[in-house]
């Protein structure tokens, strides 16, 4: 597999991406890294998880997989829809195959008070997925779930801070939320950049705190005026294998209508902006 490098970034996932230099080293008394308060912690989240974009946006994505052993796999291509509704954000992925015939798709929303996850394959009628678990990959062959694009431990109603460290050579926040639900992963250890309240990294583990897989930000671009996340890499941490999900193209300041996240329209391919309104990152 070749080496996936990686950068610094902040990022508000599936948000605004704002570039920050490396870090020196981490002095003692160093402001950068001093813990929150307990009255101080829960602003934060609060804050992440009402961070947002300006206006709907539309991305153009491809997948790959990269086994420890072994070539690369081929890219799987796939549209991104994101959007805010009811205090929370809303996604639409889709996959295609060659002929751009939807071979899978789901849809997520969450806020304050509920997850929902909705899942379409070949064609089929949407259904609910109730276990807030990883879940079945996007295309065979993969380790990307809906669960890495989704990410609903964010709102989980359980979720403690535990330190002020550095993550990704920037002083970040981490908080391990709490899955409501049995099952795996049992927690999320994630991590705030502290600057921007972006998240750098997340770790879902087991109930012995045994990593299961490591999802990070790896790279970031400019379409037009705006920073978004360009890539993002889900690693298994019994086999090391890693799934790279690299944006290609976005467009941006979309008006995307309620109906377009209806589960009952995730059976037929979504109509994608025009052309000329993605822009290259």
């Amino acid at each position: 597999m070749r080496p996936v490098s990686l950068l610094s970034l902040t990022i508000r996932w599936a948000v605004l991406l704002v570039a920050w230099p490396l870090c020196a080293q981490i002095s003692a008394g160093d402001d950068r890294y001093a813990r929150l308060t307990p009255a101080e912690a829960p602003v934060v989240l609060a804050q992440f998880r009402s961070s947002r974009l300006a206006a709907d946006t539309c991305l153009k994505v491809t997948i790959t997989h990269k086994p420890r052993r072994g070539e690369d796999s081929a890219p799987v291509p796939g549209l991104l829809w994101i959007s805010w509704s009811d205090g929370g954000p809303r996604v639409r992925f889709e996959a295609r195959d060659a002929q751009g015939r939807l071979t899978y798709a789901f849809l997520a929303k969450k806020n304050a008070q509920t997850s929902e996850l909705w899942v379409a394959q070949n064609g089929q009628p949407a259904q609910a997925v109730k276990e807030l678990g990883l879940g079945s990959p996007l295309a065979p062959g993969l380790l990307l779930t809906p669960f890495d694009l989704h990410l609903p431990f964010t709102h989980w109603p359980q979720a403690e801070y535990l330190s002020t460290d550095r993550v990704v050579g920037r002083p970040a926040h981490t908080f391990l939320a709490k899955n409501p639900q049995a099952g795996a992963p049992a927690q999320v250890r994630f991590a705030l950049d502290r600057a921007y309240g972006a998240m750098l990294s997340a770790t879902s583990e087991d109930t012995r705190g045994k990593a299961l897989r490591s999802l990070q930000v790896e790279e970031f671009g400019k379409a037009g005026d705006q920073w978004l996340f360009a890539a993002i890499s889900v690693r298994d941490e019994a086999t090391r294998d890693v799934d790279l999900l690299q944006v290609t193209h976005a467009a941006l300041n979309l008006r995307i209508a309620d109906g377009f996240f209806e589960p009952r329209t995730l059976d037929q391919p979504a109509n994608p902006p025009s052309d000329d309104q993605f822009k290259p990152l």
